[in-house]
């Protein structure tokens, strides 16, 4: 990401230097920024190996934290959850671990403290099929309009309910269409269910 700075910094100060009219800087730096994006495995990614290989040589925490959660070393990620600066990303991560470990009550209190985001609604939607509050379910649920996250809920409810065989085949009809995290998560669930950790 410094290197991505410096060459920015280095072409604007070469086309300031030419004197180049304002709309070509703009095109070249709107170029610059989809090349980035198209680049980066967790935006468009569509091989899992790839983007877990992009996460594991990351030296962001978030995404060291995101390598040993879907490792399924907790240990790992709660030590690296300290080195999370930003408290968005710090709270998400914190929230996947209480999450993963069934900590429902603390879970809730750290979504209370969270603004309603697609996370949070999806968040206490898990948490009602976990603790069978079908009011609650429908209640967070309506709030929720990410077609991913409500396919996700699907599947949750699916291995709650002991149908774990249908959850997989929900997933293997969702990853073709996804890309980045999105397809990553849906791996990682795939094969949790099929290893029998959830």
């Amino acid at each position: 990401m410094v290197w991505f700075l410096l060459v920015v910094f280095v072409i604007a100060l070469v086309m300031g230097f030419f004197q180049v009219p304002i709309w070509i800087m703009y095109g070249v730096f709107a170029v610059m920024i989809i090349f980035i994006f198209i680049r980066n495995p967790l935006v468009f990614g569509k091989d899992p190996e790839k983007i877990m290989a992009y996460i594991k040589k990351s030296k962001a925490p978030h995404l060291q934290f995101l390598y040993h959660f879907l490792q399924g070393d907790l240990s790992a990620a709660e030590n690296t959850l300290g080195k999370i600066l930003m408290k968005k990303a710090k709270q998400g991560s914190e929230l996947m671990l209480l999450m993963e470990r069934k900590e429902y009550g603390k879970a809730k209190e750290l979504l209370a403290n969270m603004s309603g985001h697609k996370t949070k609604w999806y968040a206490l939607s898990d948490i009602a099929i976990q603790e069978v509050d079908s009011e609650s379910l429908k209640e967070y649920r309506g709030k929720l309009n990410d077609r991913f996250l409500l396919k996700m809920l699907e599947v949750d409810q699916a291995v709650f309910e002991g149908k774990k065989r249908e959850a997989v085949v929900l997933l293997e009809n969702m990853i073709p269409t996804l890309r980045g995290y999105k397809l990553l998560t849906a791996v990682q669930a795939r094969k949790q269910i099929l290893e029998g950790k959830i």
